[in-house]
């Protein structure tokens, strides 16, 4: 099946660009083909002030160099106790802050400094509503009776759903949705949206778990079931407006991947774009691929789409692709979504 399409540059409302040398060996991939990046503030320690933000951002620009005039990065800072308003306020204002994040203390890489209940934050919520700054919600439930694949319907259910309930207002995005659960209740409340990965897309419970553990497809929340799967590609692929892509790509040496405990992360940068792409051919819905990669988030979060194109072609790749980068330091990530990239190519207009 040959393919071509054209869309807007996208936008990636959800990554992870790390820092030092992983930063500059990583964010190329993003800077290249992406406008704006909405940057995930889990470093250790954490981008909880507006100072801290400004100083990533420069650092982040300084490591893309300038692998696409229109590259952004958008600034987010950490949802904590010590998150002091008068500058979360200045900062927004500043254009520097564009979001807060939240994470549940525990539940996935740096989120030591996260919450124990997202109800004990009302006070800022109430706040960020008014000045219309938007929250970004790590969706999953910490407690460990709670079955793994159970966690995001149960944080929905239990937090999220009482905090919409209690601050309509506030605008919120259920980050890397993984459920149906997760599908509805974005679709059941009207200012809330959800970002959604190529990998939540693609994959499913069986490719992490048979016929045996993958650590490369190890990620938080977790891949769930083949229904979840489907319930999310069928409601991505129908261009319903409150989805959209946020890649989640989380850079991890093979060394943490590959330890005792894997470590919760996938890197999809470099072939996220192909991986939906691919997902959206197959479903025979191409046509509502550059609403959900370009049009649908920056509609969500108060931007008009770019202006800069991509040309996406579908034909088999002959050369051969990339399986791993290394940074300057020696360590090696493995790139996620190779097979698909071998149908692709992306490239600007």
């Amino acid at each position: 099946m040959d393919l071509t399409i054209r869309i807007p540059r996208p936008d990636d409302w959800h990554v992870h660009l790390r820092d030092g040398a992983m930063l500059e060996a990583v964010v190329g991939y993003t800077a290249s083909r992406f406008r704006y990046a909405m940057i995930m503030p889990n470093l250790n320690p954490p981008i909880a002030t507006t100072e801290l933000a400004d100083r990533y951002q420069k650092r982040i620009l300084r490591a893309a160099g300038n692998q696409s005039p229109e590259f952004q990065p958008l600034m987010t800072v950490y949802c904590s106790t010590n998150l002091d308003q008068d500058d979360l306020i200045r900062g927004h204002e500043a254009g520097i802050v564009k979001a807060v994040k939240y994470y549940p203390a525990g539940a996935t890489t740096n989120s030591d400094h996260g919450g124990d209940n997202i109800l004990n934050f009302i006070d800022l919520f109430e706040t960020m509503a008014d000045q219309k700054i938007p929250l970004l919600v790590h969706a999953e439930s910490t407690n460990p009776e709670i079955d793994l694949f159970d966690r995001e319907a149960a944080f929905l259910e239990q937090e999220l759903h009482p905090l919409c309930e209690q601050v309509p207002n506030l605008q919120v995005t259920v980050e890397h949705v993984s459920t149906s659960v997760g599908v509805d209740f974005a679709l059941a409340h009207q200012r809330v949206a959800a970002s959604v990965t190529p990998h939540h897309l693609s994959r499913n419970s069986s490719d992490l778990m048979a016929p045996e553990f993958d650590p490369d497809l190890f990620c938080k929340p977790i891949i769930n079931s083949e229904a979840d799967r489907q319930a999310i590609v069928s409601v991505v692929t129908s261009g319903n407006p409150s989805f959209f892509l946020g890649t989640d790509s989380a850079p991890h040496p093979t060394s943490e991947k590959y330890g005792e405990e894997a470590k919760a992360g996938i890197f999809n940068a470099a072939y996220g774009l192909e991986v939906v792409a691919e997902i959206f051919a197959k479903e025979n819905r191409i046509e509502h691929f550059s609403s959900f990669a370009s049009k649908n988030g920056a509609a969500f979060y108060g931007y008009e789409p770019s202006q800069d194109e991509l040309l996406l072609t579908r034909k088999q790749v002959d050369v051969e692709l990339a399986s791993t980068l290394s940074t300057r330091d020696g360590d090696k990530v493995v790139l996620f979504g190779r097979d698909e990239a071998s149908h692709w190519t992306v490239s600007p207009i």
